[in-house]
């Protein structure tokens, strides 16, 4: 299905029920306090600083990070170096602060599917676009890059 092409879109649509289901069940709580709390802010903190660091690089190397355009450069340099998904990564870390947040497991079960879809449908699409468009370039960085951590 192509609408597993657009990361940000699943993830925005996952976590969207999630908060359906919270305010369903009249279960929507959001708090800061406690440990729950603390690790929230602080994998919130991870995520965003994967997002900003990648964003940067994105635009550093004047290319764009939506799936659906073609990409004019192969970055591996910044986040790039230590995940080939680091966008990827925050979503699915983000998912994790949110429920640490609303104290709920929808949230989790939302970064669980959005993980599974990312990595068994959109990844493999993306990682054979760019294995044809970079070749040999694309062969030394997978190997030498994991693909989430």
């Amino acid at each position: 299905m192509s609408i597993f092409k657009f990361p940000l879109l699943n993830w925005l649509i996952l976590n969207g029920f999630a908060v359906y289901y919270l305010f369903l069940r009249d279960a929507f709580y959001w708090g800061f306090s406690g440990w729950m709390g603390i690790l929230g802010i602080l994998i919130t903190l991870e995520s965003l600083g994967w997002i900003s660091a990648s964003l940067y690089y994105f635009m550093r190397y004047k290319t764009s990070p939506n799936p659906a355009t073609k990409a004019a450069y192969l970055i591996t340099r910044g986040p790039f170096r230590l995940s080939r998904n680091p966008l990827y990564l925050a979503f699915t870390s983000m998912s994790l602060a949110f429920s640490f947040f609303t104290h709920s497991p929808y949230f989790l079960v939302s970064g669980l599917v959005f993980w599974l879809i990312t990595d068994l449908y959109t990844i493999p699409q993306e990682e054979k676009y760019l294995s044809e468009l970079f070749k040999d370039e694309w062969q030394q960085y997978s190997q030498h890059t994991r693909r989430w951590l």
